[in-house]
């Protein structure tokens, strides 16, 4: 292969990435993942929060099953219907 060839290939090459990085490329296809799309990327039960108490997530962006880890306290908790509980089963709050 001499150098006009490999030149012309490389050009090629170069135009053929620059028009998929504009077009239907990574750039052109941002997927996020947010708190509240329940088709989110990551599934939020499967997510561990942690925080104090006061910034665990509402019961309008919680999921059932949804785990907690408040720092201030140290008590684990997870979403149910009725509101938080603690490890043991105990409703530490109600829903919000």
């Amino acid at each position: 292969m001499n150098e006009e060839e490999k030149k012309q290939i490389r050009e090629i090459f170069l135009t053929a990435i620059k028009d998929y990085n504009q077009g239907s490329g990574f750039s052109g296809r941002k997927i996020v993942d947010t708190p509240t799309d329940s088709l989110s990327v990551v599934n939020r039960r499967f997510v561990t929060l942690s925080s104090n108490v006061g910034s665990r997530p509402v019961s309008s962006v919680a999921v059932v099953g949804q785990p907690f880890y408040a720092t201030d306290v140290a008590v684990p908790m997870v979403y149910s219907t009725q509101g938080w509980r603690n490890g043991v089963g105990s409703i530490v709050a109600q829903n919000n």
